[in-house]
C-alpha cells in the first residue's frame, strides 16, 4: 500500500480509534482535538506539523519522523518516543502531559518543554544538551547517562539528578530546587 502526501490541511475533531488514519507523509498538517489513542502511526512522517489539544496516548510511533513538530495541550502518556526514527527529530512541547514517556536513548539537542507534566519520563542515555524544561514537573522522570550539558533547569521542578550519572556541564538549576541534585547524599538543607 502507497502512502499519501497531505500538505497544509487541517485535520479537525476526527477520532482515528473509531477510522483508519490515513498513512503518508504530513507536510505543515495542523491536527485539532483529534484522538489517536493506541493508533499505529508506525513509519509516518510529520514536517513542521502541530498536534493541538489531541490524545495520543500510547499511540505507536515506530520508525516515525516529527521534524519541526509542536506538540500543544496534548496528552502523550506512554508513548515511547525511543523509537522513533531519531534522523531530524525535532519537536516542542507545550502544556503537554508526558506521563510514562520514553526519550531513551534519543539525540533532541534544543528541545523546549514547557509548562508540561513530565512525571516518571525515562531520558535514559538522551541527549539533551541546549534543552529547556520551563515550569515542568519532573517527579520520577529517570536521567541516568544523559547529557544535560546547557539545559535550562532554572524553573523546572520535583527533579532527581545524580551529577555522577550525568553530564551537567553549565546546566542551569533554581536554588530553590538544588536538594534535587543532592538526594542521594540523604542531606538536610536549610534555609
Amino acid at each position: 500500500m502507497s502512502q499519501e502526501f497531505y500538505q497544509d490541511q487541517v485535520f479537525k475533531k476526527i477520532d482515528y480509534t473509531q477510522q483508519t488514519f490515513p498513512k503518508g507523509e504530513y507536510d505543515n498538517c495542523t491536527f485539532l482535538d483529534c484522538k489517536f489513542e493506541g493508533v499505529y502511526l508506525t513509519t509516518m512522517s510529520f514536517l513542521e506539523c502541530t498536534f493541538d489539544t489531541c490524545d495520543m496516548t500510547n499511540a505507536k510511533v515506530k520508525s516515525t519522523s516529527f521534524t519541526e513538530v509542536d506538540f500543544v495541550n496534548c496528552k502523550l502518556l506512554g508513548i515511547d518516543f525511543s523509537q522513533c526514527n531519531d534522523f531530524m527529530f525535532s519537536a516542542t512541547f507545550q502544556d503537554c502531559m508526558l506521563q510514562l514517556a520514553s526519550f531513551a536513548e534519543l539525540k533532541i539537542k534544543q528541545t523546549t518543554f514547557r509548562m508540561s507534566n513530565l512525571r516518571e519520563v525515562d531520558f535514559t542515555g538522551t541527549d539533551l544538551e541546549n534543552s529547556v524544561f520551563d515550569d515542568c514537573d519532573l517527579q520520577q522522570a529517570i536521567f541516568e547517562e544523559t547529557n544535560l550539558a546547557k539545559v535550562d533547569f532554572s524553573s523546572a521542578y520535583n527533579y532527581t539528578i545524580d551529577p555522577s550519572l550525568n553530564q551537567l556541564k553549565k546546566a542551569t538549576f533554581s536554588r530553590v530546587e538544588i536538594h534535587g541534585l543532592l538526594k542521594k547524599y540523604d542531606i538536610k538543607i536549610i534555609s
